[in-house]
Formats: structure tokens, sequence, C-alpha cells
């Protein structure tokens, strides 16, 4: 048991001041492996080309709409896609692009900070990240998406480092319950962005397995008078670092230590989600779900993603109601 302890303590080591992911010669530095409560690694990862993965995923959810604008850059391939699912129809609007051998363009490194951009034919994907606001920006035929997302000023979010070895490692970053606002253009038809939406960064740098799989689960909104923003993960971090296991309260990051469950059935995906672990007992009901597959040749990617609400408590919090998403993912790539 004693083991055991000093080893979570370890892996859940706070990093406080400014790190670097990886050496000049792109093999992990063992300093930064953490969690942070700020934007604090520099994620510039030289090599080798064709292993880096490096994404930026927004998700601004509301009590009307989900929108989620996704850049991906994994060297031998581009990807930027925007959905706007409307919640009451469950209709889709969706653009994409795709850049064989990536976009080939400077990233930011840190997540917090940075601008990337990318036009195909009637595409546009846009995002400006300034620190205090980020301009979220997509055009498609028959979609367009303005939305500006405010950072509070002193709002906690989490960093993670973890490496499986000295040349597979990676940086994840969430920022969650920022207040979003803006408005959507659906087929012609522009509306405001609905009262009390939130957004979620996921920002993402590293030299990933070839075989990799994980959960997670988000959510955000108001419960017992809190701003609650809920960020959950389970498989990819085990034995390598600090979980990606937080839940943000009135912009306060309380992280949770320890390997959570999440039981679901991949064929029903809208049944009820178990995720439970210390400090955490919530049961998902999904109201939309999707399970895309994507198979290459030796490349392959399996996605089983549900948008609900979760009740049940994290810590002595109760998150009855709160909205927002569980997925498990499993690729080869």
């Amino acid at each position: 048991m004693a083991l055991g302890l000093a080893r979570e303590a370890a892996e859940e080591r706070e990093i406080a001041t400014p790190v670097a992911l990886c050496r000049a010669d792109g093999r992990f530095d063992p300093d930064a492996r953490g969690f942070s409560r700020a934007p604090l690694c520099a994620c510039e990862v030289p090599g080798p080309w064709g292993r880096r993965k490096r994404w930026h995923y927004w998700a601004v959810t509301s009590p009307r709409e989900i929108v989620s604008l996704t850049f991906v850059d994994l060297d031998y391939l581009g990807l930027a896609v925007a959905v706007v699912v409307d919640r009451a129809s469950g209709r889709r609007f969706r653009g994409a692009a795709a850049a064989p051998l990536g976009w080939r363009m400077p990233l930011p490194v840190r997540d917090g900070e940075g601008e990337v951009s990318v036009r195909r034919g009637r595409f546009a994907l846009s995002l400006r990240d300034l620190g205090r606001e980020v301009a979220l920006l997509a055009r498609a035929p028959g979609l367009a998406v303005d939305v500006t997302v405010t950072r509070p000023p002193g709002h906690e979010t989490l960093g993670v480092a973890v490496g499986w070895d000295e040349r597979h490692f990676a940086y994840s970053a969430k920022h969650t319950a920022l207040p979003a606002r803006g408005s959507l253009a659906l087929d012609g038809v522009r509306r405001p962005l609905a009262d009390g939406a939130f957004a979620c960064l996921d920002f993402g740098r590293g030299v990933w397995p070839w075989r990799s799989a994980w959960n997670w689960a988000s959510a955000a909104g108001v419960a017992g008078g809190r701003t609650l923003g809920l960020n959950l993960g389970a498989q990819w971090t085990a034995g390598a670092g600090p979980s990606e296991n937080a839940l943000v309260v009135d912009g306060r990051l309380h992280k949770l230590p320890g390997e959570l469950r999440f039981d679901f059935d991949r064929r029903v995906p809208r049944r009820p989600w178990r995720i439970e672990g210390r400090g955490v007992a919530l049961r998902f009901v999904p109201e939309l779900d999707e399970h895309p597959r994507l198979s290459l040749g030796v490349l392959a990617a399996e996605l089983v993603l549900g948008f609900g609400h979760f009740e049940g408590r994290v810590l002595d919090h109760d998150l009855a109601g709160l909205f927002g998403w569980a997925e498990d993912f499993r690729a080869r790539w």
C-alpha cells in the first residue's frame, strides 16, 4: 500500500513553473511529468516526423446547441472539422477539409495562446487565442460559426504531461467551464448562441504509441449556485503520469488522483454509462450519440461518443443535470 501511495504521489506531481515537454533531441523530458493549473508546458515536438500528434478541439455546449471545431495535424494527414448539432431536432450541420502530409504550418506550442487558420475551397476554420479571449470562426456551405470564449481572471485549467517512455509522450490540456457567446448561421438562418453556453478546449501535443485508447468525459454548467467544470479520463495515462481527473468549481481546479472506470455498452451508446472511482460516482444519460469509424489500410480509428446529462456526485458536489459528453476512442495511428 505504501508503495502504491508513493507512486501515485509521484505521478500526481504538481508543476508550478514553466517546463518543456521534450528535449532538443526530441526525447521526453521527465521534469515535465505532472499536472499544472495553468499553461506552463512548452510543446515544441521536433520529431520523429509521421509519429507526432497535434490538435486543438473546441466544444461549446448550450441548452440549444452543440458546436465542435477540430484542428488535427498527424504529420501524414491534416484534418479540420466544424460541426453544429441542434439539440432539439438532432440535426447536424458539418464542414470539413483534409490535407495529405499535414497542414505544414507553425502551430502554437502552448495552450492558451496562438492562432490556427485553414482554408480549403468553401471551408474555413480559424482559432485565435489571445489568452483572455478566444475567437472561433468557421465557414462551410450552410454553416457559419462566430463564437467568442472568455477566460475569467484567475480561472484555472488542467494540464497533464505523461511519458510512456523517452520516445513516446504527450501533453494534454483541458480548459473547461469557460463562458461563450456568439452567433450561428444554419442554412442561412442566423441565430444567437443560446444563453448559458460554456466552452471547453482540448489541446494535445506529443508522440503517441502506435495503438492508443482513452475515455474522456467533460461537462460544464451551474449546479447548486456554483459554476462547475468536469473533466474525467481513463486508460491513456495509466502508469505514465497523472490522471486527467479534475473538477473546476467557480474557476478553481480540484485535482482528483487515481484511476476511474467507464462502463457502457458499445453497441447501444445511448444506454446509461457509469463512471466511478475515488471521489466519483456518476451516471451519464446520453440524448445524442455518434459512432464513427475510419479505416485506411493499417490506420484505423473508432469513436463512441454521447452527449447528455450527468447525475451523481464528484467530491461533495452534486452534478445533477450538468450537460456534457462522454467518449471511448481507440486507434492505430
